[in-house]
């Protein structure tokens, strides 16, 4: 069988995972590998979180060249959206509707407080004399319609989308997927050019959401963001239509390796249709083993907790990969690890961007140095390009 024969007969996955400028940079790199080894042209589906994201839709909305595509994304690191997504707040209606919301919130706050006596007062009065209180109606949460992430999802905007929306891409190989955590359901949800939406709520029709509120919303911080609070009338598999509102965060809450839409025995039927793949490759741009402080105090022993659970999540994730590969359920799986142990890379090269010189990046969107980026970049191609010649050389052979 020939390359291209079995290129056409290989359904190939790529997942980016999260981790702010660092995963961007670091995936710059594994696509820049599997760009030479001749599989990224090859690819069906791209899977991207938060940061993976950002790299992801500049990729599937880049018209040039991988060359220009590459100069697009050093540009953005340089720049950064600290700076960008400051001055959208300080120049534009999205940061004043912003401010207004936040306005509005603080005095919804200050006067539920003060009337919390109030309430109490009543409701004791009719406990006294065994009056009802079982019919009384739940107060409405009103709607965040702009916040520190629309203002975000505007940057993206203006800096790397112009305006498109997830069905302007339509056409474009491989088909782009952003993974969001939606907080009502503890769900995945997902956004994709031929429908959104998740098993939960139903699916979207994608035509009129922009592929910046997409990737906006994959990326939402929850310690530093707020959710995205959005309305969608959603398509139920009994032909009904409904609207819902639903709240989405970083899809690293959920799935920080952006391998949920990916799994072969997902029903398609009631969640968002992606192609089953044969070979995952999961680039993960994630710390090494973790070994914090001490937890001496409330916050610490939370954030501990949080992490625990979440370290938890993705070995599950991890571990489920490589059963899916001995059942037959998967051809290959290729794992690119920006903390992957140096030693245990059987074919990296003389140059190797050490472990330790690249791991203790932060996980934020601030601006990169040009040497960051090389150095981030440069390792995440040497890892890849040596995961592939130790473990499937024949992904490699797909040139032939």
């Amino acid at each position: 069988m020939t390359g291209t024969d079995r290129k056409s007969e290989t359904t190939i996955a790529i997942s980016l995972s999260g981790g702010g400028a660092r995963a961007m940079a670091f995936h710059l790199g594994c696509l820049r590998a599997l760009k030479a080894a001749g599989i990224l042209e090859h690819t069906s589906v791209l899977s991207c979180v938060s940061g993976g994201s950002v790299i992801g839709a500049i990729y599937v909305t880049h018209e040039g060249s991988f060359e220009s595509f590459e100069k697009k994304v050093r540009e953005t690191l340089r720049t950064g959206f600290v700076r960008p997504a400051l001055w959208t707040a300080l120049t534009s209606r999205e940061g004043l509707r912003a401010a207004f919301c936040r306005m509005a919130i603080f005095g919804r706050r200050i006067t539920s407080l003060l009337l919390a006596p109030l309430r109490w007062s009543v409701y004791g009065v009719t406990a006294m004399f065994g009056m009802p209180t079982t019919g009384r109606v739940s107060p409405v949460t009103p709607r965040r319609l702009a916040s520190r992430t629309t203002i975000l999802a505007e940057t993206f905007d203006r800096l790397l989308f112009e305006g498109k929306t997830l069905k302007d891409i339509e056409k474009r190989k491989p088909k782009f997927v952003a993974v969001a955590s939606e907080l009502r359901t503890g769900t995945a949800f997902y956004f994709s050019p031929n429908e959104s939406g998740s098993w939960r709520f139903g699916k979207v029709n994608p035509d009129s959401i922009k592929v910046a509120r997409a990737v906006a919303a994959s990326a939402a911080y929850p310690l530093l963001l707020p959710a995205l609070d959005e309305n969608y009338i959603f398509n139920k598999s009994d032909g009904s239509a409904r609207n819902e509102r639903i709240t989405l965060t970083d899809g690293g809450v959920y799935d920080n390796r952006g391998l949920a839409p990916l799994w072969p025995d997902r029903d398609s039927a009631i969640s968002v249709k992606i192609p089953k793949p044969d070979v995952i490759i999961a680039c993960r741009a994630g710390y090494g083993l973790r070994l914090g402080e001490p937890t001496v105090t409330l916050l610490g022993r939370m954030t501990a907790s949080f992490y625990t659970s979440l370290d938890r999540a993705q070995n599950a994730a991890l571990k489920r990969l490589f059963d899916l590969r001995s059942a037959g359920e998967l051809q290959a799986i290729v794992l690119p690890y920006l903390a992957q142990a140096d030693a245990r890379l059987a074919c990296a090269p003389s140059d190797l961007v050490k472990r330790e010189d690249v791991d203790a990046y932060p996980t934020n969107f601030s601006a990169m140095t040009e040497e960051w980026i090389e150095r981030l970049s440069k390792r995440g191609e040497q890892v890849t390009l040596a995961v592939l010649k130790e473990h499937h050389p024949e992904l490699l052979n797909f040139t032939i």
